[in-house]
């Protein structure tokens, strides 16, 4: 099978079987080459449907996909979303989205008593029905072009975060933690009910799917994260939060783990402890930009978990491949053209051997 804007489609998604199997030589490489030396096309961000309208969108997504070889493990692909709590959405609460602060959305809490509360998937509601019409135009413009990433689910405790309030929540989880244990029980019912409609209406068993970091798999990934976990210490984590991502990631054929700051770095050793989490990706994020994290990179590596890179300097990148083990590294990396790219992927094969 081809895709109009990767005609390599079936051989890089061989390539990516391999990674996840462990049987790859060098490290993931994933490079978007600008065509004709073009000036750079942005791709519209997740939210610009939103007030933009999804034809719109999709011309500008067409557009960006012309302009550019994917060359190497690169996988186009176009993500959109609601913003941050879309999950929450799809469980009743109400997002808002702030004129003039389009970047991101947020819910408001609506639990007050967790035995008033039933959690469940809304499937009338707005917000599961806005991303019904906005997937069905999606896939007629991009199907056979590139692949489509639904909203990522922020689930477990980011999800009841959303719906109770981020402090009502804490004091939950000490006051009575068995409502939360079944709450969170609740909410993986839900996910494992969302992601299984994403999978059925966007193909994965043909296609595939791609995750926002552009991870690819040959079948459903499933790309997770627990922001609250910066609020609570590891013994909570493992109480709470563990169980609901063991949980997230069991049915599909990789979980990927949105691991978002420093404070979260703490998890480490709990998050490379379940089972199916075949990769961390780790973001810095504010106050953490200019430390160096190769050591956190080595840990998850030493567990057997992929890691994520963005290494622009092609000398370094080659280096890093002649002297370290890079095959559970996930490179993210730019050229000035096509040829420029697949040279580099030449050379490193050659030193991957």
């Amino acid at each position: 099978m081809k895709l109009e804007f990767k005609p390599d489609f079936a051989a890089t998604a061989g390539r990516w079987d391999a990674y996840w199997k462990g049987e790859n030589k060098r490290p993931i490489i994933k490079i978007m080459a600008p065509k004709n030396n073009g000036d750079p096309i942005e791709k519209p961000r997740w939210h610009r449907h939103v007030f933009e309208g999804i034809e719109a969108v999709m011309n500008q997504v067409l557009t960006w996909g012309a302009a550019y070889d994917f060359v190497g493990e690169y996988m186009p692909f176009y993500w959109f979303s609601y913003g941050p709590d879309t999950f929450a959405g799809y469980l009743g609460a109400e997002l808002r989205f702030q004129p003039g602060f389009d970047n991101t959305s947020w819910s408001i809490p609506f639990v007050k008593d967790w035995d008033d509360t039933g959690i469940k998937f809304h499937r009338e509601g707005e917000w599961w029905q806005k991303t019904l019409e906005t997937m069905s135009v999606m896939k007629k413009t991009l199907d056979g072009k590139m692949l489509i990433t639904p909203p990522d689910l922020s689930a477990n405790l980011d999800a009841l975060a959303a719906i109770r309030g981020i402090e009502n929540l804490l004091l939950d989880m000490v006051e009575q933690p068995d409502k939360i244990k079944r709450a969170l029980s609740a909410v993986c019912d839900v996910y494992d009910e969302i992601s299984g409609e994403f999978a059925k209406m966007l193909e994965y068993e043909k296609y595939g799917s791609a995750v926002l970091e552009g991870t690819y798999a040959s079948g459903r990934q499933d790309r997770v994260q627990c922001d609250m976990s910066c609020m609570i210490s590891p013994d909570m984590f493992k109480e709470f939060a563990v169980p609901a991502l063991e949980r997230e990631v069991a049915s599909g054929v990789a979980g990927i783990y949105h691991l978002d700051g420093p404070g979260a770095v703490k998890h480490i050793d709990a998050l490379c402890g379940i089972d199916k989490m075949r990769a961390i990706l780790f973001v810095s994020g504010a106050g953490g930009e200019n430390t160096d994290w190769t050591w956190l990179r080595e840990k998850i590596d030493g567990q057997g978990r992929g890691h994520w890179w963005t290494i622009n300097d092609h000398e370094e990148l080659k280096r890093l491949c002649r002297e370290t083990d890079m095959r559970r590294a996930i490179v993210t990396t730019d050229a000035a053209s096509k040829t420029e790219a697949e040279c580099l992927i030449a050379d490193i094969d050659k030193i991957c051997g």
